[in-house]
């Protein structure tokens, strides 16, 4: 049923998510300081971008595979798995930190709010148009992996204003903060990120790769 060519996109988002989520969840239970907490998860989203990319497409994030499923940029069937080993993800970096540190992480209680929502959407329109421009540009892997990990640290600068900003339900899911703020939120700032740029701001597309066909089905 899985041969190699299905099941490395997935192992990759897979993989590439939890290794996100885990540095996330290293710097937010050691700082609170935004810069330090942007500048370590820039860093290794682009370091798993470039790892990564050119197998699964280097999405690591259910925002972003939604966002590239609603402008038909990726399949049905390779969206709902993406998004599934993104979450599992999330969860194997909870437990794996768990047991490293020997020590329950407890769930974060978030109430609901307007300014804070919108920060998540603003901070994810802003990563997703990053991933958006490398896709959609051809950039190579380290010119992506550049693209990616700005766009990612200046999301999580802005929607540091009013938000943890995760930007990533994954992020949500392994820091023990699902709400509606951090999972609604970046699924509408990816969203809208993703088809802002592809049907408005994208040009014709160059670089040294160009995405498989398979990675659209």
């Amino acid at each position: 049923m899985f041969n190699r060519m299905r099941l490395a996109p997935l192992v990759a988002e897979f993989v590439g998510t939890t290794i996100l989520v885990l540095v996330a969840l290293a710097m937010t239970q050691i700082t609170t300081v935004s810069y330090f907490v942007a500048t370590s998860v820039a860093i290794a989203l682009a370091l798993i971008y470039m790892v990564f990319a050119v197998v699964s497409g280097g999405h690591f994030n259910p925002a972003i595979t939604f966002g590239m499923w609603t402008a038909r940029r990726i399949g049905t069937l390779r969206g709902v798995s993406y998004v599934a080993v993104q979450l599992l993800g999330g969860l194997a970096a909870w437990q794996l930190y768990q047991y490293m540190t020997g020590r329950a992480l407890p769930a974060k209680t978030v109430t609901y709010s307007t300014p804070m929502w919108v920060a998540e959407v603003v901070g994810t329109f802003v990563l997703a148009l990053g991933i958006t421009a490398a896709i959609t540009r051809g950039f190579d892997m380290l010119q992506g992996g550049l693209a990616y990990g700005a766009s990612f640290f200046a999301g999580i600068m802005i929607a540091a204003v009013a938000s943890a900003a995760y930007l990533n339900p994954a992020i949500a899911l392994g820091v023990r903060s699902w709400s509606a703020v951090y999972v609604l939120g970046p699924l509408v700032g990816g969203l809208i990120g993703v088809n802002v740029y592809s049907w408005l701001l994208a040009g014709p597309a160059k670089g040294a790769w160009r995405r498989p066909t398979w990675l659209r089905r």
